[in-house]
């Protein structure tokens, strides 16, 4: 049994259109249909060596997915759609390669999706983070190179304890006066010599100091 195209089902009518459709027919249904630039107009072209104009405008139909041939109207300022693309087009799409909405993958003129790479195997990275999980939950800190830096910078920090002051408290003295009667005689006054020292009393000197000796 023969394989069906998309435009044997079509019973095809011709029509028109004001302007050239987009850059939007999926991958799957390019064919030898090529979006590019010939004599200033811009869309879907077949490359048909063996014609003489080699390249020839195509237009997709996305109701029927089915290429069709257009011409250009001058006199009604329009492309005329006149047909299903014929054998030499290479167009045919066949029935059972027809995909329905949102199963016909990538659309030309979009980037393509890039592929995921799958990420690097972390099986060791794990195992280090799970022995780091159990020293941290037994309590038992770590030995690492910046602890022990750390130590190092303490021990070597050494803090001078602050100078002790000497507090000196006043020490109380009393003086007094301390009048001796000597047996010397005045010779303007006839009486004895008495002299009057000025005796001060200190806890820290054990014998008596005169400041000075008054006569009168």
């Amino acid at each position: 049994m023969a394989r069906l195209t998309t435009k044997d089902r079509w019973v095809f009518a011709p029509y028109s259109l004001e302007e050239r459709g987009e850059r939007n027919v999926p991958l799957i249904y390019l064919k030898e249909a090529w979006w590019r630039t010939v004599r200033g107009s811009t869309g879907y072209f077949v490359n048909i060596p063996t014609r003489p104009s080699q390249y020839y405008p195509v237009e997709f139909n996305h109701n029927f997915v089915c290429w069709t041939e257009i011409t250009w109207n001058a006199p009604q300022n329009r492309w005329s759609v006149d047909r299903p693309t014929g054998p030499d087009y290479r167009c045919d799409i066949f029935e059972d390669k027809v995909q329905t909405a949102g199963q016909v993958g990538p659309i030309d003129g979009q980037p393509l999706p890039t592929p995921r790479t799958p990420a690097p195997s972390t099986e060791d990275e794990d195992e280090g983070s799970e022995r780091s999980d159990n020293t941290i939950e037994s309590g038992v800190p770590g030995n690492t190179t910046e602890e022990e830096g750390l130590a190092q910078l303490a021990e070597s920090i050494h803090i001078n304890p602050p100078a002790m002051t000497t507090m000196t408290e006043p020490v109380e003295t009393t003086a007094f006066l301390r009048r001796e009667v000597t047996d010397e005689i005045n010779p303007h006054t006839g009486r004895r010599i008495e002299r009057i020292a000025n005796v001060v009393d200190d806890e820290a000197v054990d014998t008596d100091r005169f400041a000075g000796t008054m006569c009168r």
